[in-house]
């Protein structure tokens, strides 16, 4: 008895292996000949021409493993898109980015290897002549503007980031951090200074459930796209961020400024 377990176990943990080692990926490969590239982020862009630097940025985001998403997932960070041009195209080839999520003809993949940290690094790391797409910078003003139309209670809903990567998503009274989710309940607003105090308990959870965790203070920028978090634990602990907020179209409204 004790032998057939032993085995059954060495066979449950061969097959997991198996299944493991088969998860296929895919890489996008561009076999023409390559004018310029141009890496749009917001209203902000680059073309990249220079040959060294056109082959160094195909060869990163050809290396990158990607593996297909039958759905298509919302990537709570702002886009990036790329737009590749060659004569042999009369349109160019596009993939939008958002960090590890990849959107190319009508296609969206997962990224092994967060291809929009290392689109992003190469955008800030070429000596180009960044210029200004007019139309996208009148969409994103008309965003901003909007926005400043909002009570603090309204603009504090939806998705914000800090520039180390931090999101947090607040969400009809929920404040949602990668996995985990809490109750929120706002303590004051004080409209004339832009604060807001929240304070935060579990919202699941046999341990946290229905325990306070944690106060934040909030104060925003006065347009309402930019906010100063203080997280306040009750063990004592302090964390601060700064941090940008980015809409449902994966712009990014603000600067970290």
């Amino acid at each position: 008895m004790t032998k057939r377990l032993i085995y059954t176990f060495l066979f449950i943990c061969l097959c997991g292996s198996i299944l493991i080692g088969c998860e296929s990926y895919t890489n996008l490969i561009f076999k023409e000949n390559i004018d310029y590239i141009k890496i749009q982020i917001g209203e902000r862009y680059k073309e990249i021409s220079k040959l060294d630097d056109i082959n160094n940025l195909k060869s990163v985001i050809e290396k990158s493993n990607l593996k297909e998403i039958k759905q298509k997932q919302s990537a709570k960070y702002y886009k990036i898109d790329v737009s590749i041009y060659s004569k042999e195209n009369k349109d160019p080839r596009k993939l939008t980015v958002i960090k590890d999520v990849i959107f190319y003809n009508n296609t969206c993949y997962k990224s092994k290897d967060n291809l929009g940290a290392q689109i992003e690094n190469i955008y800030l790391d070429m000596n180009y002549l960044e210029l200004i797409d007019k139309d996208e910078e009148q969409k994103i003003n008309a965003k901003k503007e909007n926005r400043e139309k909002l009570s603090i209670q309204e603009a504090l809903e939806g998705y914000w980031i800090d520039q180390r990567g931090n999101a947090l998503q607040f969400k009809d009274g929920r404040l949602y951090q990668e996995e985990n989710e809490f109750k929120c309940i706002i303590k004051s607003i004080d409209n004339d200074k832009n604060h807001m105090h929240i304070s935060v308990s579990g919202a699941k959870g046999l341990l946290i459930g229905g325990k306070k965790l944690f106060d934040m203070y909030i104060t925003f920028n006065d347009n309402r796209n930019n906010l100063k978090l203080e997280k306040a634990m009750v063990g004592g602990y302090t964390y601060t961020y700064n941090m940008i907020y980015i809409d449902e179209q994966n712009y990014k409204i603000g600067t970290f400024k």
